[in-house]
């Protein structure tokens, strides 16, 4: 097998619309077409793919994988991460939010990331070429 492209993330948000309002507000991804699933949810596209997929946390809601959310939990995800441009206008928008960030310069490479914290406390690693 080899693979071919990264699909996409699934978050199970606490609050959904919360989660929803950080990655188009703060990251910068944008809500698209979904399919009519059974369950809350929003997939939030980069460019043309839907590579941040949300599903709502409420009781009794079922996922992906047909199972209650309270009873699905597949395991930890540490963060995700994404490309960017233009750090400084990051930073504002994250200012302006008054959303708390880590600011890292990654040693012997031309890189320097910020990382942020979803509503979920799922880590997000925005990575800027310097």
């Amino acid at each position: 097998m080899e693979l071919k492209s990264f699909e996409h993330v699934l978050i199970i948000a606490r609050d959904l619309e919360a989660t929803k309002d950080f990655y188009v507000d703060i990251v910068g991804l944008r809500v698209g077409k979904r399919p009519d699933f059974s369950f809350p949810g929003y997939w939030l596209y980069l460019g043309d793919t839907p590579c941040v997929h949300l599903a709502s946390h409420e009781r009794g809601v079922r996922g992906a994988t047909g199972r209650r959310s309270e009873d699905s939990a597949t395991g930890a995800i540490d963060h995700i991460a994404f490309n960017a441009e233009d750090i400084a206008a990051a930073r504002d928008r994250f200012d302006k939010a008054g959303i708390a960030y880590d600011h890292r310069l990654v040693p012997g490479a031309p890189l320097q990331q910020l990382f942020v914290t979803d509503p979920n406390g799922v880590k997000v690693e925005i990575n800027f070429p310097v």
